[in-house]
């Protein structure tokens, strides 16, 4: 199971292996608009470009992740 970031920071939890979200993602980019994707609940429609990061789902310990972003020096 692997979970997706958006950058809305929303989080998704999907049915396939990071390795294969990650294949899906990448079929779709320069192709359709959105790509299905199964969820817990349903299938799950996204745009690839809303993505940010992908990471596994170790049976809902979910692992972690932190970025930040630093102002460009003046």
């Amino acid at each position: 199971m692997a979970v997706i970031r958006l950058a809305n920071g929303s989080d998704l939890a999907v049915k396939l292996t990071v390795a294969e979200t990650i294949a899906a993602i990448q079929v779709a980019v320069g192709g359709p608009d959105f790509v299905e994707l199964p969820g817990e609940d349903g299938p799950i429609h996204l745009r690839p470009a809303g993505v940010i990061a992908v990471i596994e789902d170790s049976r809902r310990g979910t692992a972690g992740f932190r970025f930040g972003a630093a102002r460009a020096a003046e």
